[in-house]
């Protein structure tokens, strides 16, 4: 870690959208390397939470809509001062919306997906950065492959906020550089997840002809939050089974 904790101090990861699926499997593995983990979702947390904790491991549940500030502010406040400060955030709630046209898209599905995926990510970062500057931090976002190549059957709302994710990581590896924080987004392709089930996905139109594991990612985060990777800043890191190569 960047500005690590003193040695007698267990960092503290938080994880928004870890009820379930790819955030629930980057909480596990935040906790597996060592982490304190506050699972953060706007759905109920505590199977996730149990998990950990079934394991040996320490960590906590709490309950925001990403899309409301003044509550994922708090949220993070409170996680913050439970956990002892805050050293890694990972954002991963999101919403995939309708699979839809752009001549059928509507007024809400994309404030929605826009809210969730793009807003929520930011005001989640907003909330986390003056807890992760006091001694450096990590933050991982988590996008998508649909942000890179456009995707395959998501609707453009879902591309464009995904994609937006990405530029936002960038700029935000820049404006942080200087407080020691490291920022990089995760561009996940199609994973066997309950976000992709009945979504008409097929493993053909990956070269590896298999659909990714939740696992897999949260590799990746782990990875991205460890001593590992203390150079590597404003990067999206494919994780797409060869469905992007760029």
């Amino acid at each position: 870690m960047t500005g690590p904790r003193e040695q007698d101090q267990q960092t503290h990861a938080v994880v928004t959208g870890a009820a379930q699926g790819i955030g629930a499997a980057i909480a596990v593995g935040l906790a597996d390397a060592g982490h304190a983990v506050t699972v953060l979702d706007v759905k109920d947390t505590a199977e996730t939470v149990r998990s950990i904790k079934a394991a040996g491991h320490s960590a906590a549940g709490a309950q925001a809509d990403v899309r409301d500030r003044d509550a994922v502010r708090a949220a993070i406040d409170a996680a913050s001062e439970r956990g002892g400060g805050l050293d890694v955030l990972v954002t991963c709630a999101g919403i995939y919306g309708a699979v839809t046209t752009i001549d059928e898209l509507t007024q809400a599905d994309l404030d929605s997906v826009l809210g969730v995926n793009l807003a929520g990510t930011i005001w989640t970062v907003q909330a986390a950065l003056p807890h992760l500057r006091r001694r450096g931090g990590r933050v991982v976002c988590v996008g998508s492959v649909a942000g890179r190549n456009g995707g395959l059957l998501s609707g453009p709302h879902y591309g464009a906020s995904k994609g937006g994710v990405h530029a936002f990581v960038r700029w935000l590896a820049k404006t942080e550089a200087g407080n020691g924080i490291l920022a990089n987004a995760i561009a996940p392709g199609p994973i066997d997840t309950p976000m992709l089930q009945g979504r008409g996905y097929t493993a053909d139109a990956v070269p590896l002809r298999r659909f990714g594991r939740a696992e897999e990612i949260a590799a990746v985060a782990v990875f991205l939050a460890s001593p590992g990777a203390s150079y590597i800043t404003g990067t999206v890191v494919d994780a797409n089974g060869g469905s992007f190569i760029g």
